[in-house]
């Protein structure tokens, strides 16, 4: 539900669609934006924006709608760092080759 700007009622989306976020953020998790088209039964004003936001990717699922924000966790409760493994190149081992 979202609240009517000139109102303040609640009105549910008439229609609804997704935007997904190209790019990750920082924790690596991919942005699902729904957006919504709403009327007011109230006052008759029309507009879209968005519905809620969903962030998923590695153990949890984030939904943040208009009124809360919920964190769902996979059965691993504490986030592992994953760890690359480093490479190092000396510059000078470079010229020597050529």
């Amino acid at each position: 539900m979202v609240r009517c700007p000139k109102c303040g009622s609640d009105v549910k989306p008439e229609k609804t669609w997704q935007l997904i976020s190209p790019l990750p953020d920082s924790e690596g998790r991919i942005t699902i934006t729904i957006m919504g088209s709403f009327n007011c039964n109230n006052c008759g004003y029309r507009w879209r924006g968005v519905a809620s936001k969903i962030k998923t990717g590695g153990d949890e699922v984030e939904v943040e709608g208009s009124t809360s924000k919920k964190v769902l966790r996979s059965e691993k409760h504490e986030k592992e760092k994953r760890v690359g493994q480093v490479i190092e190149v000396d510059l000078s081992d470079l010229d020597l080759e050529e």
